[in-house]
């Protein structure tokens, strides 16, 4: 009974807690829209002091709510300092300004792009200060500068490290998945270009892409496909690119997933797309099924990650294709995407081992070995191996050896 009666009181307990904390929240809430509206209002009007006074009334209110409705508006402050910064400035309080300034970008603001070009900022551009901060924001969010200041690979690294492998297109589950999914007809009868093109087409309209979604437990393409269906529900990059390696795979292609990296180690934003090898063209080849994209040369050519990577660093030309698009509801830009992947080509992860069930857990499963190709010094795992739970990783600053010939067999 005296159980009973706890559990009843925790829970009665829980509903309250979660009423008073609904009520606080919508009330923040009401206070952050009336708020900004004024701010912004004012800052409109010019009337720079009042913006000021609301902006820290906002800071003030916001340290005064509860942990939880602090971290579900943390990223509102990073704007409210920033935007400080600028009504000082403004107001010609140029201490205070840099003061706010520096607030902004220790609480992640990274926006190097906007910061150059605010006209709000003008006069603090010969400020000493001001300068230090904007070259700080730019290494952490000039994603372009960040890498064509990556340092060069090394050609002459020669390390003991193993080859990479690839499933033969005879393996059952690999032949089930084809047979289960028509994708001789997929693909099509036309040449190897076409087919992998007709294959990403497919992998990016098979399942929807959602990036916040948890991976499911077994990450091989039938199952992926399977529990989206019955789910109704999307999965993220890595997922996709698992379908359309797979599907590669099936129809004897030599398929990889690459996962593509940013330098800033805190930050957990990265990007995966598969490479699948061309006989015709010799090389690797980009195929991006999230997006629907791969990337070509200003002749038409189709290009590989090293290619895109180095023609960036460059100042290469180079395009996407037309029909590149999120999920069939919004285009996907050269702009957009040139951003987003020059921050995630800073450093290049693969698996040794391009299998079915390649992510899939086990308890009886030997740990998953991969390469990461690191630019000039960077390291993350300071050692030319490093294992742990369920995983081994190589470095390496080999280009050449990281986008090896499939060994034929």
């Amino acid at each position: 009974m005296k159980k009973t009666l706890l559990i009843c009181f925790i829970s009665l307990f829980a509903l309250m807690t979660n009423a008073q904390q609904k009520q606080e929240t919508e009330a923040f809430n009401n206070y952050v829209m009336v708020t900004g509206k004024n701010i912004e209002d004012s800052y409109q009007a010019k009337n720079y002091t009042k913006a000021i006074d609301l902006s820290n009334d906002w800071l003030n209110t916001y340290h005064k709510q509860s942990t939880v409705i602090q971290k579900n508006y943390q990223g509102n402050t990073i704007n409210i300092y920033y935007n400080l910064g600028c009504y000082t400035a403004l107001s010609g309080q140029k201490a205070d300004a840099i003061n706010w300034l520096k607030k902004a970008f220790d609480a992640g603001f990274i926006d190097y792009n906007s910061i150059i070009v605010d006209g709000d900022l003008v006069s603090l551009h010969n400020e000493p200060e001001f300068k230090t901060i904007v070259q700080q924001i730019r290494e952490k969010g000039d994603y372009l500068y960040i890498l064509k200041n990556s340092g060069p690979y090394n050609i002459e690294q020669n390390a003991a490290l193993p080859v990479f492998s690839y499933q033969s297109a005879s393996t059952p589950e690999l032949v089930n998945f084809k047979q289960k999914f028509n994708l001789d007809s997929v693909a099509g009868s036309g040449d190897e270009i076409s087919k992998f093109k007709n294959l990403l087409f497919w992998a990016h309209n098979i399942v929807r892409h959602d990036g916040s979604s948890g991976n499911p437990p077994n990450k091989n393409a039938i199952d992926l496909i399977a529990v989206c269906k019955k789910d109704d529900r999307g999965v993220n990059c890595r997922m996709m690119a698992t379908i359309l390696k797979d599907a590669y795979q099936a129809e004897g292609f030599k398929a990889r997933l690459v996962t593509c990296m940013p330098k800033d180690t805190a930050d957990f934003d990265c990007h995966v797309i598969t490479v699948v090898w061309s006989k015709t063209l010799n090389k690797w080849i980009w195929m991006d099924p999230t997006f629907n994209a791969y990337v070509s040369d200003e002749k038409g050519n189709l290009l590989n990650i090293e290619e895109v990577r180095e023609r960036m660093i460059n100042d290469q030309p180079w395009s996407l294709n037309a029909d590149a698009n999120w999920n069939n509801k919004s285009k996907e830009t050269k702009q957009d995407y040139f951003h987003y992947m020059s921050k995630n080509l800073y450093w290049l992860k693969c698996a040794i081992k391009s299998d079915w069930d390649l992510e899939t857990r086990s308890d009886n499963k030997p740990p998953i070995e991969y390469i990461n190709l690191y630019p000039g010094s960077f390291t993350t795992i300071h050692q030319s191996k490093k294992t742990q739970k369920g995983m081994i990783e190589y470095a390496s600053n080999n280009p050449s050896y990281f986008w090896q010939k499939p060994a034929e067999k």
